[in-house]
């Protein structure tokens, strides 16, 4: 006879879901279940829907709980409790089985009714769908509310294994060893993986070494990928032998000697700041927790009834919840909470009691104290730096803004001292040796100011259908990411004309070293730096990437193309400069000797990657996600896509996040940039809509309930932002170039005028320009002169109110994407 009260535990999405069967008459009984969250003033968990709701009552018929877990509903796509309950039959009729899910009523929604000859043992598992699988004398059965019945593997199998791998679409797997049938000739029996969605099978050396089928006790599959008929994948499996053993591709690659026996099941939990841990629950009510990085003992509990994973405390990572046996038998009544890197709360236990006293694990305290130590010490150093940039910034826009009000108000306007802004003065007033030689240089910038930009590197590649010209450029005008364009002329060949070819242009920061990145300072202490004052020092180099359709282009074996750079300048309508040619060969596109090795091999730091990727990200069509949560913080995505999904991080820009793949329609690129405790936005590059298709469906499936995704317009201008911070800048780079522009002119047309003093020697120059300043300025307190030239000064005021429009604008879009 089953116990008059039986309790079982899930977790999804932060809460606690408690089923509970209690006894309603001699021979009935019912099954209830509350939602529990837990409190960080109290440190106790609490009803969070305050009621109790019944799933299913049977006044005669008694009822108990087999299985409960969370699983994905295939028709809601939402993730949700499920609970597998049993009847038992009249002797001859077996046994009834009835898998329930909550959906968020008060009450369960039925998906599965059965009824078997046999009792199914704790062996049965609930997986997406809900699909219900379990095994029974070598052969295994599974069914689904898709299915309507009961559908028997065509193999039989002794499993050893039942679970999902994490393949680009989640899959079922089952691995055990093959039994043979009595007609079958006899022949060695061999270990199979067999897919359950489309029935394939495997070798199952792809996960395990033939030698450990016998002692491995339980498994988890962290990543699997399919990839020339085989199965690359890497696997974490308990043996009868108290190891922990990592297996690379079914090569055993680390081993970790465990404290207990008879190892149960495996569970990954994924900490805060990118860490891991690998909960091992063995029989007698044994735990113990191993950092996946070091593969050490982390630490030890006894007297453990249930252990569970999820983010309960909201903090966007996960804990582990140890449920303790409590002779009182009250819910919850002696718990830990902890992610043994800061997160801890406990009921009912002492210190002694959960802290393990074993060397392995007391090294890990220290080492794991260490680590935050310096993990603090170096987020605070940053922090300052942002505090001392933001100072700058703010100081340069203040001095802006007063010049430009001195303007107006035709007041004169007494420039700060450079020892103020803590910078290298360019100017010694005492000395005129350096007055002498600094004339020349000013009068050398504004002759080279047109001079076109300086070409350091030219590449192509071909993603797809799309051919890339890519360009790197110097210019001591410093060019923004609008006055610079390329295009593409098809030269001559066969007796047609050379064309223009119709060509999308953007503009790109080029990644710098990753030896130096971190090392420049800010843009206002850059900005006064003379050129070539240190290599650490440079002005963030820029490159143009024209992107143009390959297929009209192969019209012939043989084509040549030019690139022509697009320059501004002070005379009417850019300047044209060709910077570099390119012949493609038919043969070379077709065997792919111009795709980006990127794709294949991320890790390389090389200018040839930084041209790989500059070439994706100008080919690629970038798709931007907003991710907000309303309960709980959100989830860090990269983890996500690192660990479950196999991407890799760009060696030359480790923000960017490849999946790798020999097909550019396959590959995508990722951005995640967190904006607070509650936002986040995820930029996804991709040219193939299936590929991104398929990711969101996996995204979906991974964010928790409490999280909503939504699309928002890209803000992509050829290549460069439209964000109001760089709307900003540009209209403060345009007031300090625009208002020294007009005291200069002013000052030189009032200063110098028309003299011979320019023919004379160096020290009669200069003492004749003091003489000529003097003048002038006892001139202007009598003779009342206009400060600018009237037409300069409106048109300075036209190109402001533009850039201020666009700015506005580009505001008011950003704040309707954040409320659509």
């Amino acid at each position: 006879m089953a116990p008059e009260q039986q309790i079982r535990i899930t977790s999804l999405c932060g809460s606690l879901f408690v089923f509970q069967r209690r006894r309603i008459s001699p021979k009935g009984s019912e099954i209830t279940f509350w939602r529990m969250a837990f409190g960080q003033d109290s440190g106790g968990f609490f009803n969070k829907d305050g009621r109790i709701s019944t799933v299913y009552k049977s006044a005669s018929r008694d009822v108990d709980i087999v299985h409960c877990t969370s699983a994905v509903d295939i028709k809601t796509r939402q993730k949700v409790p499920c609970i597998l309950l049993r009847q038992r039959k009249k002797a001859s009729q077996g046994f009834k089985y009835m898998l329930y899910s909550l959906d968020g009523s008060a009450s369960g929604k039925l998906h599965v009714e059965l009824v078997l000859p046999f009792e199914v043992d704790d062996r049965v598992l609930i997986f997406h769908g809900p699909t219900l699988v379990w095994s029974h004398e070598d052969r295994v059965f599974y069914t689904s509310s898709e299915l309507g019945g009961v559908v028997e593997l065509p193999v039989r199998l002794n499993v050893s294994f039942i679970g999902e791998l994490p393949l680009c679409q989640r899959r079922i797997g089952i691995l055990g060893l093959e039994k043979q049938s009595s007609g079958e000739a006899t022949r060695g029996n061999k270990v199979l993986l067999y897919l359950l969605e489309d029935g394939r099978t495997f070798g199952g050396m792809c996960l395990l070494p033939e030698a450990y089928s016998s002692v491995v006790r339980c498994m988890t599959v962290l990543s699997a990928k399919e990839a020339d008929g085989l199965l690359r994948s890497t696997v974490l499996a308990a043996t009868c032998r108290k190891q922990l053993v990592r297996f690379e591709n079914g090569l055993p690659e680390d081993v970790c000697v465990l404290p207990y026996e008879h190892p149960r099941s495996i569970r990954i939990v994924h900490v805060g700041d990118g860490g891991c841990i690998i909960a091992v629950v063995f029989d007698h009510g044994n735990v113990c927790a191993v950092w996946k990085d070091s593969f050490k003992i982390a630490d030890c509990w006894t007297g453990v009834s249930d252990l569970l994973v999820d983010d309960f405390v909201g903090c966007g990572s996960e804990q582990i919840l140890l449920l303790f046996e409590d002779a009182t038998k009250e819910v919850l009544g002696e718990f830990l909470l902890t992610d043994l890197c800061g997160v801890r709360y406990s009921r009912g236990r002492v210190e002694s009691e959960d802290l393990d006293q074993s060397d392995p694990a007391q090294e890990n305290v220290v080492l794991t104290v260490k680590a935050l130590d310096t993990r603090l010490q170096s987020g605070l150093a940053f922090l300052q730096e942002l505090q001392r940039d933001l100072s700058v910034k703010e100081r340069v826009l203040q001095q802006s803004v007063t010049a430009l009000a001195d303007l107006v108000s035709d007041r004169e306007h007494v420039p700060p001292l450079p020892q103020q802004e803590g910078l290298v003065c360019l100017w010694d007033e005492e000395s005129e040796e350096e007055e002498e030689e600094y004339v020349p240089n000013e009068k050398m910038q504004m002759e080279t100011e047109e001079r076109p930009p300086e070409v350091k590197r030219f590449w192509h590649r071909v993603v797809g259908e799309s051919l890339i010209l890519g360009v790197l450029f110097t210019s001591n005008t410093d060019p923004s990411e609008e006055n610079v364009t390329a295009s593409v002329l098809l030269e001559p060949s066969g007796g047609v004309a050379a064309s223009v070819v119709q060509s999308l242009s953007k503009t790109l920061p080029y990644p710098e070293l990753l030896s130096t990145a971190g090392l420049d300072p800010p843009a206002a202490k850059r900005s006064r730096m003379p050129a070539g004052v240190s290599e650490a020092h440079r002005p963030p180099q820029l490159a143009v990437l024209t992107v143009t359709d390959l297929t009209p282009l192969l019209t012939s074996s043989r084509v040549t193309c030019s690139i022509l750079l697009h320059s501004p300048t002070s005379k009417p309508g850019p300047a044209v400069h060709q910077c570099g040619r390119v012949s493609l060969d038919i043969k070379d596109v077709l065997q792919g000797a111009l795709q980006p090795r990127l794709l294949t091999d991320c890790s390389v730091d090389s200018d040839e990657s930084r041209e790989d990727l500059l070439s994706l990200l100008a080919a690629f069509e970038p798709r931007l996600f907003l991710i907000e949560s309303s309960e709980h913080t959100v989830v860090d995505v990269s983890v996500w896509l690192v660990d479950r999904l196999g991407a890799k991080p760009v060696g030359v820009s480790p923000q960017y996040l490849l999946i790798k793949s020999t097909q550019p329609s396959s590959a995508l690129l990722f951005h995640w940039q967190p904006c607070g405790p509650f936002q986040a936005l995820l930029r996804v590059h991709g040219s193939g809509q299936f590929a991104v298709l398929r990711f969101l469906d996996s995204l979906c499936e991974f964010l928790p309930a409490s999280h909503n995704i939504q699309p928002l317009r890209s803000s992509a201008r050829r290549g460069g932002s439209q964000d109001p911070a760089s709307f900003l800048g540009t209209e403060i780079r345009m007031i300090k170039e625009g208002v020294a522009s007009l005291l200069r002119d002013g000052q030189d047309r009032r200063r110098f005028g028309v003299g011979t003093w320019r023919d004379s020697t160096s020290p009669e120059r200069l003492h004749r320009c003091r003489e000529e300043w003097q003048r002038e300025q006892e001139r202007s307190s009598r003779v009342l002169h206009p400060l600018v030239d009237a037409s300069q000064y409106r048109k300075l005021m036209d190109n402001l109110i533009q850039k201020q429009l666009d700015g506005d604008i580009a505001a008011l879009v950003e704040a309707r994407n954040s409320e659509g």
